[in-house]
Formats: structure tokens, sequence, C-alpha cells
């Protein structure tokens, strides 16, 4: 071990320009990756590694492979804390403890209970807002996108949710174009994302982006209905939130107890901000059909 530990690059606290992160960059790591390969990844190792591994180890596609660079993490982060210094990341993330076949089990959790709770409120609009009601079609399609598509999806349907809401309902042909150019722009950011180049930074600043247009256009909009809607409140309170819970993705810190991370913390935080917004959805469609059966 102390070997080991003399073999270590002190990198800690020194940026770099090269590929990956601090920790799969450290030779001790890579040795350790090299060495359970070439003594369990192959020939009848192999074969003995696949038949104790669990069965849902190698549903999910757990290999052999992944397995070394598992257990490498855990022996250079070991080293790390022998000799004081802070725990480094590993292609781009921070060492997790795994359960079961789950990476990140807390956020694994986390994105669970924010689908459940979608789902509930999703039931919950279905049986109290008729089918009938102008917003109707247009909350139903948010609702399931947001269970089923990336950050980036739900944001611009938020946004076309807005352009409905605000313009749409008067001018139909103004939310269908709307429509047409969200979807160009979603087609090109997925395509350069896929096909030429998958850009950590550029994706952060789309997503910021089009969050601060969102932002904007909501909170526009319910600060000159406030008086006339008192419903509003729930989407100012959610709108503001959400931009205030965001900042816990900007933290970056190595997991507590080596589960929760400020990505999971996000996850949780979300759930309630989730069952708010549909209780205004709920409340603002059935206002919309009181006013269309006035009409």
């Amino acid at each position: 071990m102390a070997g080991q530990a003399a073999r270590l690059v002190l990198l800690a606290g020194v940026a770099t320009l090269a590929s990956g992160s601090q920790g799969d960059r450290e030779p001790v790591y890579r040795d350790c990756v090299l060495r359970c390969e070439e003594r369990n990844c192959s020939g009848e190792a192999l074969n003995h590694f696949r038949s104790r591994q669990p069965i849902y180890m190698s549903l999910a596609g757990w290999t052999c492979q992944d397995d070394c660079k598992y257990e490498c993490m855990w022996v250079t982060v070991g080293l790390y804390l022998q000799e004081g210094h802070k725990v480094p990341q590993f292609h781009g993330k921070w060492p997790f403890s795994r359960f079961l076949f789950f990476q990140e089990p807390a956020s694994a959790v986390a994105s669970f209970l924010n689908g459940l709770a979608s789902l509930v409120m999703l039931c919950r609009y279905r049986t109290f807002v008729p089918a009938s009601s102008p917003m109707y079609p247009t909350c139903m399609a948010f609702a399931w996108k947001m269970d089923y598509f990336c950050a980036s999806t739900v944001i611009l349907h938020s946004i076309y949710l807005c352009c409905v809401r605000t313009v749409g309902l008067q001018r139909p042909t103004v939310a269908s174009a709307f429509r047409a150019l969200l979807l160009l722009l979603l087609t090109a950011h997925v395509s350069y994302l896929s096909l030429v180049r998958f850009d950590y930074g550029y994706n952060l600043a789309a997503n910021v982006a089009i969050g601060l247009v969102n932002l904007v256009w909501w909170l526009a909009w319910c600060l000159w209905n406030r008086q006339q809607l008192p419903h509003v409140r729930k989407c100012m309170a959610v709108v503001l939130l959400l931009q205030g819970l965001s900042l816990l993705e900007l933290l970056d810190f190595p997991p507590l107890f080596w589960v929760l991370d400020a990505h999971a913390i996000w996850h949780i935080s979300t759930i309630p901000v989730h069952v708010l917004f549909f209780s205004f959805l709920e409340e603002d469609s059935l206002y919309l059909l009181k006013g269309s059966k006035l009409d």
C-alpha cells in the first residue's frame, strides 16, 4: 500500500487540459484497472466472473471491465484520503457507492419519486378537469413529456405551454407557428449533440438560455394577472422555486455517504414543486372552462 501511495500523482487542485478526470488519469488507477482486466476479464477467469455475477447485474449491462473500474476507483479514493487529498472524480463523475445495479442510487430513487409525483398529479388532473377545458390537451402533453423526455424538451414544452396560455388561446395560428419553431430548435440542438459533438458547456448554456426565457415569460404573465387570477401565485412560486433550486446543480461536491450529491438533492427538492405546478394547472384549466361556458 505504501508503494502504491508513493506512485500517486498529486494533481489535487491543479487544472489540466488532458482528457478524462483527475481520478482516472492517475497511474495507480490505470495500472489497477489493467491488472484487474488481465487477471479477471479473459479466458476461464472471465467465465468464472460471469458465473458468480448476479443476474440483475448482467441484465443491466455491467461487464467485467466495469467491475474492474469500480473496484479500482475505490482503491484510488482510499489512497487519496489516506494522503489527505480531496476526493477526485472519475470519468466525469464523483465516486458513488453502488446499490444493486444502480451507480447513483439516490438520484435513481429521486427520479422515480419525481415520476411518481407527476403520475399521481396527472391522474388527479384528469379526474377533476374535463377534457373540454381549453388547456387540457396542452397540459396533458406537457405531463407526459415530463416523464419521458429530457430537460431541454420539458423546458421548451413549458415555453410552448406559456405561449398557448398567453396568446395561443386567442391566436391559434401564432401558437402553431411558434411550436414549429421550437421543434426546429430542438431538432437542431439534439442533432448537434448527437451527430457533431456532445459539448457539455454548450448544452448547459442552451438549457440556461431557454430556462431564462421560460422564467421571464411565465413570471411576466403571472405578475400581469396576479390581481385578476389569484391562483397564478402558485405559478409564480413554482417558477421562482425552480430557478432557486437549479442553483443546486451548480454545486459540486463529493456525495455525502457516497450516495447523496447535489444532483440527487435537486431531484428530491423538485418533487413538491411538481405537485404545486399541477395544482396551478388544475385551477387555471377550471377557470378557463368556466369562462368558456359563460361565453
